[in-house]
């Protein structure tokens, strides 16, 4: 089965780290808009994609605007709490999330229409699988080319999971209805 995994960035300037993997090879590249995100995986056709970005906004909510009457709706969702055992995240009402999210949103309701799309969070998984290095933890489990960066090794973590996932291997946090999030199952 083919699978990507997409480390998104907030901005469309911003590297987006892309992991392809169910090939002959792992498949790690960098791309920017969500045009070119959006050809590249309908061309890849996977079985899955899965994101690192918050997919929905917390339940009551109809926007991240803290002066919007419904902040009274809360910056996590049930997910963001759930994980904190796991691992740190950040409220989704902070600025730079606050664009991740309202562009992973985006992208996901595009990608939707033909995938199976799921959310993740690369930083818990590296912390639940005890990886230290990253590069040099992965490079055990895959051949990765000489020099990929940071957003690359991250999509390879949602990558991971996508795999995990299908196989019926991961614990699922938070609310179906409100969004949930994909982690290894330990």
């Amino acid at each position: 089965m083919i699978i990507i995994g997409i480390d998104l960035a907030g901005k469309e300037e911003n590297p987006t780290g892309i992991c392809v993997t169910g090939t002959d090879k792992v498949i790690l590249k960098t791309l920017h808009s969500d045009t070119d995100i959006i050809k590249y995986v309908k061309k890849i056709n996977p079985s899955i994609v899965t994101i690192d970005a918050p997919l929905s906004l917390p339940k009551g909510r109809c926007c991240l605007e803290k002066d919007c009457k419904c902040a009274s709706g809360g910056h996590l969702r049930k997910a963001e709490r759930e994980i904190r055992p796991y691992g740190r995240v950040l409220p989704l009402t902070f600025k730079g999330m606050k664009m991740l999210t309202l562009r992973g949103i985006r992208l996901a309701q595009e990608l939707r229409k033909d995938f199976e799309v799921i959310e993740t969070h690369p930083r818990t998984i590296q912390k639940m699988l005890g990886f230290k290095d990253l590069k040099d933890d992965l490079s055990k489990v895959y051949k990765l080319s000489n020099n990929p960066t940071e957003h690359e090794l991250d999509a390879l973590l949602a990558a991971m999971i996508g795999n995990l996932y299908i196989n019926g291997l991961y614990l699922e946090l938070g609310d179906p209805e409100e969004g949930t999030i994909i982690l290894p199952l330990l």
